[in-house]
């Protein structure tokens, strides 16, 4: 799909995605990303902006929850002070989220610990009983329920629903540069959108062979909602979740972080 409008695309996997910022026109053009990401950059004095969506979070298909321990006695975020929370990352997209949702039920952030971890660890964790809940996404949390793990909701929707959950970054002065490289490519992206929405079987035999995962694994995995899409006002949702949850104090404009 790539090739078929001029680009020729190397896909270069990497553990964290905050981690390309400093390579973006550089050793990379476009990195996946979240919107904090892009807010966290930008905070920093760093020319990045978002180029499109990705995958967007709505109540009705959810990738997000915080799942607590089947043992740990816990049924709702409400009871999570003083407890141990494992997180991908501190301060990413899910764990503003949960910082968020934590503070919305009564619960003060800074009374519980934070763990970082991958999400392919976190159910021997909780299972272990070394932290009492997780931050976690697909297909983990389906692993997770099915272990017996207890769903205490989507953190995600407490910053909009929908909610733009992954999308494109390029550096500024890039992207501005190259409009007609960007078009392409997000025409190749709605064109795998498209693709995965009329041939579900197909979309998952890709799946599988990218990320090795178990047929069964593949089979049960619930697949995020694709969208190109990614205004100012997506971004502005994660400005202002983000300073609610004291973890921005630079003023910023979301309009300057989205390619026009």
């Amino acid at each position: 799909m790539f090739l078929q409008r001029g680009l020729d695309v190397d896909i270069m996997p990497v553990q964290n995605l905050s981690t390309t910022i400093g390579a973006l026109g550089r050793q990379l053009e476009i990195s996946g990303a979240t919107t904090i990401d892009i807010v966290k950059a930008a905070a920093g004095g760093l020319d990045v902006v978002g180029v499109c969506g990705n995958t967007i979070e709505t109540a009705a298909n959810m990738q997000m929850r915080l799942m607590a321990g089947s043992q740990s006695g816990i049924t709702s975020v409400g009871q999570l002070h003083g407890k141990t929370i494992g997180t991908p990352s501190i301060n990413g997209a899910v764990h503003i989220a949960t910082l968020l949702a934590l503070k919305r039920s009564g619960v003060d952030p800074k009374g519980v610990r934070f763990v970082e971890m991958m999400f392919p660890n976190m159910t021997d964790q909780l299972k272990a009983q070394r932290v009492d809940a997780a931050e976690s996404v697909e297909p983990f949390v389906s692993a997770q329920k099915k272990a017996g793990h207890i769903d205490l909701g989507d953190p995600m929707l407490q910053v909009g629903d929908p909610v733009t959950l992954t999308c494109w970054m390029a550096n500024g002065a890039w992207a501005r540069a190259n409009p007609d490289a960007i078009a392409r490519w997000v025409a190749a992206l709605d064109e795998a959108r498209a693709f995965i929405e009329a041939h579900a079987g197909e979309a998952r035999e890709i799946l599988a062979k990218w990320t090795r995962l178990p047929a069964d694994v593949i089979e049960s995995i619930v697949l995020p909602t694709y969208s190109t899409s990614l205004t100012a006002q997506d971004v502005s949702a994660w400005i202002e979740a983000t300073r609610e949850v004291g973890q921005l104090t630079a003023s910023l404009e979301a309009s300057k972080l989205v390619l026009k």
